[in-house]
């Protein structure tokens, strides 16, 4: 792995912990307004959100090193996802203070899909870092196969966003003409290559939904 890839998939791992940091002190001066005066809480915040400025900084350099162009694979959906989904929710609930319950509903008819599965293991954990900042516990994950596509559904139990919020958190730009935010490149590289679609639904103080399609690939 070349040196660069290495970087990025380091500061990826900062930047979900800056996230769960951030969500963490932010509900915890929710439930203390106390603390909201206070001059040191000030600066917490302050150092987290330059933290986050200088990963993002560091990533938009080192990616214009990346040449990622290639990484979508034509793969075997059922054998990848059945291998794949359980071990990997696991061991995020190894790492991350939340719990996920997972449905896998496969179809008998052998289907193949373009996925990448780097950025695949960066959507998981992106929505999962997103969701421990909105407060959540749970997290109800379904890879589901229809007849014609592959759906993904992940819902939380968080504090929900507003509209606003979920533009910025799904899909966002630092003013360098990138889009960055939950699995962006996985699924704006795959809209654009192999018809791939997200769309997004919460509701304020109690839930967030991400649902993400992948259409199988037609000889």
């Amino acid at each position: 792995m070349s040196e660069s890839k290495n970087v990025l998939f380091l500061n990826h791992d900062v930047n979900n912990h800056l996230g769960i940091a951030m969500g963490s002190f932010e509900l915890l001066l929710l439930k203390n307004p106390e603390l909201q005066q206070n001059a040191y809480a000030e600066r917490v915040t302050n150092g987290l959100l330059r933290a986050r400025d200088l990963s993002h900084e560091l990533a938009r350099t080192y990616q214009e090193t990346e040449h990622t162009n290639n990484d979508f694979v034509l793969m075997a959906v059922q054998e990848h996802f059945l291998k794949n989904s359980k071990p990997a929710y696991d061991k995020l609930m190894e790492i991350y203070d939340i719990k996920i319950n997972l449905k896998v509903t496969m179809i008998d008819e052998p289907k193949n899909a373009y996925l990448n599965p780097v950025e695949l293991v960066r959507l998981r954990e992106n929505i999962v870092s997103n969701a421990i900042a909105a407060g959540a516990t749970e997290l109800d994950v379904h890879i589901e196969m229809k007849e014609t596509y592959l759906v993904g559904t992940f819902t939380d139990n968080g504090k929900g966003m507003s509209q606003e919020e979920l533009d910025k958190t799904i899909l966002f730009q630092h003013g360098d003409g990138k889009v960055h935010g939950i699995g962006t490149r996985s699924i704006v590289e795959g809209a654009s290559k192999h018809g791939y679609s997200i769309s997004y639904s919460s509701v304020e103080g109690k839930c967030t939904t991400i649902r993400t399609l992948v259409p199988y690939y037609q000889e």
